[in-house]
């Protein structure tokens, strides 16, 4: 018996990018505040820091940003897909039946069809597709390095 190793690591690469882009994680990064005026002062130990220079972007993860860009790709021409694949792996953490209203919400968003219901057959046939074709990106770009 062979073990397929890179669709191990084609998986191992997913669930990398849905901890890093995770639905969830919206608040951490969309303006509300990390620190308050009094843990400046603590962290600095009381004396106050000079101004911040200019705007520091939101650091992505390289890998991450690899596997957002095939999934960005996939979305052009099959945003359902697209979106079953970001309820799935971007809502890791939470029941398989949150995971399907999750990509259900986001392919009412993308299509526009706000009655939209995808079948649990349909949402695991599309999760394969997806992940087959995040499979043949990957191998793809592995081949042209």
């Amino acid at each position: 018996m062979q073990v397929d190793t890179f669709a191990a690591y084609v998986r191992a690469e997913l669930d990398h990018w849905g901890r890093e882009f995770a639905l969830h994680r919206d608040c951490d990064y969309l303006g509300h505040q990390s620190k308050n005026l009094l843990a400046v002062l603590i962290e600095h130990k009381g004396d106050m820091p000079g101004r911040a220079q200019g705007y520091k972007p939101l650091a992505i993860d390289v890998r991450a940003q690899a596997v957002e860009d095939i999934v960005g790709d996939i979305a052009k021409w099959n945003p359902i897909r697209a979106c079953v694949l970001r309820g799935y792996y971007c809502g890791s953490g939470r029941r398989a039946v949150e995971r399907r209203e999750m990509a259900e919400q986001l392919i009412q968003r993308a299509t526009g069809d706000a009655t939209y219901r995808i079948s649990r057959q349909k949402y695991f046939s599309e999760l394969e597709c997806g992940l087959a074709l995040v499979m043949g990106y990957l191998q793809g770009q592995s081949r042209a390095a």
